[in-house]
């Protein structure tokens, strides 16, 4: 992965709004927003798009090579689902991988992985610790479209289909959470919806980053008709 060794200087070109675990929602921007909120790319410096005011969703696309194929098919040989949840120091991240993973000898490039991409986060938000979620699930985890109460979130998937999110003009923000009378579909228009590709990264601005209130990226996790999923989650601070 050595497109992570070193983010470029570009990705803070906006240090007013670096992120740290106390950051709170400040008011909304009257300022319009453009119609396309997200950015994708192919490059690391793709995530950075994040720090634009304008951009909820950045992407980078790529592709999970055959020995990253490996190491993630192993991890379902164990007798329970993968499922693990942390939070701690960066510089901690690979021992708590050895520890948790169910095949940890044959895991060497996930684990690899995921710690370039806890140091990438460490990087882009300036932030010594990360929460990291990695679970192997057969259903949706989070099915119905909601934003998160919190600054950013990186997501990726490893095995199975990625992470669905809606366009501004296709969604109802009025029926998030229990709704208001007469607003029941998040969902205006289901053939907008879309979905990550599985090994792309995207981070996920939410409700709670700074100048973001009400406009946290509207998503839900993807219906596994088959087989199972393996996603990773990281949130900074």
């Amino acid at each position: 992965m050595a497109q992570f060794e070193a983010l470029h200087p570009p990705l803070h070109t906006r240090p007013e709004t670096r992120l740290a675990a106390s950051s709170s929602p400040s008011t909304l921007a009257s300022a319009p927003r453009p119609a396309t909120h997200w950015h994708i790319g192919h490059e690391a410096r793709d995530l950075g798009a994040i720090f634009d005011p304008d951009i909820s969703l950045a992407v980078m696309q790529r592709r999970i090579d055959a020995t990253l194929k490996m190491a993630v098919k192993a991890q379902s040989s164990g007798a329970y689902p993968l499922r693990m949840r942390w939070r701690g120091p960066i510089s901690d991240l690979r021992e708590a991988l050895e520890r948790y993973l169910p095949a940890p000898d044959a895991g060497a490039a996930l684990i690899e992985d995921i710690c370039v991409l806890g140091e990438a986060m460490g990087e882009l938000f300036e932030v010594k610790d990360i929460g990291m979620r990695l679970e192997m699930t057969q259903s949706a985890m989070c099915p119905r479209f909601h934003v998160d109460r919190i600054p950013v979130r990186l997501v990726t998937t490893y095995d199975g289909p990625g992470t669905q999110w809606l366009p501004e003009h296709a969604a109802d923000r009025l029926a998030l959470g229990h709704g208001q009378p007469g607003h029941q579909d998040i969902c205006l228009a289901p053939g907008e919806i879309h979905e990550l590709r599985p090994g792309s990264l995207a981070l996920l601005k939410g409700e709670c980053w700074p100048g973001n209130e009400g406009r946290g990226l509207i998503h839900r996790s993807p219906v596994v008709p088959n087989g199972s999923r393996l996603m990773l989650s990281m949130d900074p601070g």
